[in-house]
């Protein structure tokens, strides 16, 4: 694949086509791009950018850190081997060109050559691979996206060659800065991880500064004055605050305290109203995960006309609408409107009736106690997680809801194996990439389960060379997944960002809904009018 080829020629051109919603980040049909601020006018580099984000890092180490909106923490200090636009398009950053094999099972990087580490070592083919490999080691939630490497090789100083034990398609989308595993790290850093906690060891346009920095409620990070492409670097400074509250985080964006926010639908109007700009993209598909499918801790799971209950019992319309509809898709299936793999017409639908019948058919007539993690920092208020709880009451099963007051602490408890359901959004920008959360170890998969017929599916379409026969095999995992509901959808949801008036550049998009701010290419960062 070319550097510069976005992952699929088929999805892009409907992204020219249609408008759509997407639950992912990687190439997929889309929304057209939503800019804030003209990019047209006089802009001024230097000066400090304040950010929000709803709660603390997962970890300042981008082995262990996390993905989506919140790889601002670890994106800013930490380049990533390829850098994808605000379109979704996937462009050089430190490989300028990539490649994978015609059966998908090899990808060959080309490095940039003169990039340093913070630490002073050089950017190069062993550092690289010694970096791939801690991330496979490390253990942290994001390991899964690294595909199935078998081997990682350097053979020579600017070649980087990673071997796949199986076809994945979707590896150069997860080299990206959302995808930790992409997010290169310096000899030191990997020699003490302790310390990444501290300091940053990257060859990023930023360098982590503790001393300006207050644990739990903001983060700095100051110019890198060794950075390969200074025409790039707006900012001296990036600060992100850690504001969670709706109402803070209006308030904190509409008197300019920061200069861009994620907001909630239930606030954007108000943001809105205040003359800033809102910029959108359509990116979680939310429902209830059930973690325990083998029944350890919860026989009730093991069965599948139970599990289908449950996503029957749930009023989607209802919810998606009390939320805010401009904002929120009631969705029946797990993936997005728009998404490859999105079936037309099909999906759980809303019957308590037959939710009751599958109930008593599984074995439960009356119903059943149910824990159910969830937490309140991306579910604001636990709004959806409660709303579940009470439609699963009315078909007899008492949920427990326990909630966590940050992701970290969420993540640490479903990875402790002491919850039989979750309540945690997913993103895929196909069925193939989605159902991965289910199948493979993780957060939504803490006990490692394994199901024969989803991990068939995915790998049939992982191997399928043709857009077309990979579209059919996405499909087939959709109403697989139904069948064997382990996830009950509920809704897919848009990311609400609130742009500072002075602020510049700020798009995002069906093929890339979290807007960072940096970028390897002057012409994609953000930049400031005055």
């Amino acid at each position: 694949m070319s550097a510069r080829h976005s992952p699929s020629r088929k999805l892009l051109a409907t992204a020219i086509a249609a408008i759509a919603v997407l639950g992912g980040v990687s190439a997929c049909s889309s929304a057209p791009s939503s800019g804030g601020g003209s990019t047209s006018g006089a802009t001024t580099t230097g000066g400090t950018l304040t950010t929000q984000f709803a709660g603390v890092p997962i970890s300042l180490n981008p082995a262990l850190g996390g993905s989506g909106g919140s790889a601002i923490f670890t994106s800013l200090p930490y380049d990533s081997l390829i850098w994808q636009t605000g379109d979704g398009t996937l462009i050089p950053d430190l490989a300028t060109d990539w490649k994978l094999s015609d059966d998908n099972k090899k990808l060959t990087l080309t490095l940039r050559k003169g990039v340093t580490f913070t630490d002073g070592a050089t950017m190069d083919a062993a550092a690289v691979k010694a970096s791939l490999e801690y991330f496979l080691k490390a253990g942290g939630g994001g390991t899964r996206y690294a595909g199935p490497v078998d081997t990682i090789e350097a053979p020579s100083d600017d070649t980087v060659v990673i071997n796949y034990k199986s076809a994945y398609p979707d590896g150069p989308a997860y080299l990206t800065q959302y995808w930790s595993v992409g997010q290169i790290i310096g000899p030191e850093g990997i020699a003490d991880p302790e310390s990444l906690l501290t300091e940053s060891d990257g060859t990023g346009q930023y360098a982590y500064s503790a001393s300006d920095s207050v644990t739990g409620s903001s983060y700095t990070y100051v110019k890198n004055k060794d950075y390969f492409n200074p025409d790039a670097q707006q900012f001296d400074k990036v600060v992100v605050k850690v504001i969670g509250d709706p109402s803070a985080v209006s308030s904190a964006i509409t008197t300019g305290q920061v200069d861009f926010a994620g907001v909630n639908p239930t606030t954007a109007a108000t943001v809105e109203a205040s003359g800033l700009k809102l910029v959108k993209a359509p990116f979680f598909t939310w429902g209830l995960t059930v973690a325990d499918t083998q029944g350890t801790l919860n026989p009730a799971l093991k069965s599948a006309e139970v599990r289908q209950a449950m996503a029957l019992a749930i009023d989607r319309e209802a919810l998606a609408s009390a939320i805010g509809a401009d904002f929120t898709h009631a969705n029946g299936q797990m993936g997005a409107e728009g998404t490859d793999g999105y079936v037309d017409g099909f999906g759980f639908e809303y019957d308590v009736k037959k939710a009751k019948s599958l109930l008593a058919e599984g074995g439960y007539p009356d119903g059943f106690s149910l824990d159910v993690l969830t937490e309140n920092i991306l579910d604001g208020q636990t709004t959806i997680s409660q709303a579940i709880a009470g439609d699963l009451g009315k078909i007899g099963i008492k949920v427990n809801l326990v909630v966590k007051n940050s992701v970290p602490d969420f993540i640490q408890a479903s990875l402790s194996k002491q919850y039989p359901a979750v309540i945690w959004p997913v993103v895929g920008a196909n069925s193939a990439q989605v159902v991965s959360n289910f199948i493979q170890p993780g957060v939504t998969n803490p006990f490692g389960n394994t199901n024969e017929k989803l991990s068939a599916l995915y790998e049939k379409a992982q191997s399928e060379t043709s857009a077309s026969a990979r579209t059919s095999a996405y499909e087939d995992i959709t109403k697989a997944a139904n069948e064997e509901a382990w996830f009950a959808p509920v809704l897919s949801t848009d990311n609400v960002y609130a742009v500072g008036k002075n602020i510049t550049g700020v798009t995002a998009s069906a093929l890339n809904p979290n807007p960072l701010p940096q970028a390897p290419d002057a012409k994609y960062a953000w930049k400031r009018t005055k």
